[in-house]
């Protein structure tokens, strides 16, 4: 059975947070984020995409105004009242949720505390740290990946990389100049991350945190496996040093090494159940099993979502940490 990825479950989660690049085209994203929503037909997507699906409400600044008003809000609200009128369900899409007055944002939390049956409501954010708390906390909350990844992907086999290769570098290398690195000069991908892989089952607890923070892309890869290994065996010193230590970053280092960790565990339980399946993911978080990586997917989720409200950081990290060694029967 093919694994379900956290994107794929929102489609039936009544209030989803999309975390987009601060220069992303909010509109053209969150209508197609809600064409994916509001129907399964064709044109019910050909329509939310153009932004004139009559089962989509889109809430954004009117004429000269910055903010959303409480009475937008409002209005969406009434309207999920109503059946839909064309698709299976209604959608609230805010491509811009931190516009948000306070007082809409109020109105929309008491919604989200009783959410109506036929409604889906879809945020766009830079930040969960742009909202309210406990809106993040009500949402599921999911990291779109740059829409530069298919140009990036076209260029790196036309390097010569194969598929795979340059579809695991457009993962997992997404920070400012990383996939530079890998046009400017080609290099021997598998070899590279077998290095990585040995170097970060070498390192002392507080090496390891930092090359999962501040690493560079295939490091921080090698890294990040090597910790949910250590997490799976219940790693005395990772309970306790690399915790800390963790727990003392920023809350958005946290938010990134998070997602970072939920995609290491998305692909390598996908690799597990299908090792055919060309990729490349055959890495030690393979080892862990593809059942433990699932269920360590929805404890990053949880953790990501806890965090999100300013619970202690240490006991958030700690939980997940044991969620994972328990999950692998430790």
């Amino acid at each position: 059975m093919k694994p379900v990825s956290l994107a794929d479950k929102t489609l039936h989660a009544t209030s989803t947070l999309f975390l987009v690049q601060a220069r992303s085209d909010r509109v053209r994203e969150g209508r197609q984020l809600a064409a994916q929503r509001v129907g399964e037909t064709e044109r019910d997507h050909a329509l939310a995409r153009r932004g004139a699906h009559p089962d989509v409400i889109e809430l954004s600044p009117i004429d000269g105004k910055e903010r959303v008003g409480i009475d937008q809000v409002r209005d969406a609200i009434r309207a999920a009242q109503f059946s839909p009128v064309q698709g299976e369900r209604k959608v609230c899409l805010i491509p811009s949720a931190e516009a948000l007055t306070p007082e809409a944002a109020n109105a929309l939390l008491k919604t989200l505390e009783e959410p109506p049956r036929e409604m889906a409501f879809v945020l766009l954010a830079a930040h969960t740290t742009d909202l309210l708390p406990t809106i993040v906390s009500r949402s599921r909350i999911v990291r779109l990946p740059s829409a530069d990844q298919d140009v990036h992907a076209d260029r790196l086999r036309e390097r010569g990389y194969t598929d795979a290769e340059a579809r695991w570098l457009v993962t997992f290398a997404d920070r400012d100049g990383e996939i530079e690195r890998f046009l400017e000069e080609v290099v021997d991908l598998p070899a590279l991350r077998l290095t990585a892989q040995e170097k970060a089952g070498a390192m002392e607890t507080g090496d390891l945190v930092a090359a999962c923070i501040a690493g560079e892309s295939v490091l921080r890869r090698g890294a990040l496996c090597a910790l949910m290994e250590r997490a799976a065996s219940r790693d005395v010193s990772l309970l306790t040093e690399g915790v800390r230590t963790l727990a003392s970053q920023a809350r958005e280092t946290l938010f990134a090494f998070l997602q970072d960790l939920l995609s290491v565990c998305f692909w390598s339980a996908r690799a597990a159940e299908e090792p055919r399946s060309g990729t490349v993911e055959a890495d030690s978080s393979t080892r862990i099993g593809a059942e433990t990586l699932r269920a360590a997917c929805v404890s990053i989720d949880q953790a990501h979502r806890a965090l999100s409200v300013y619970s202690p950081a240490e006991a958030i990290l700690l939980s997940l940490f044991l969620s994972i060694g328990g999950s692998d029967g430790g």
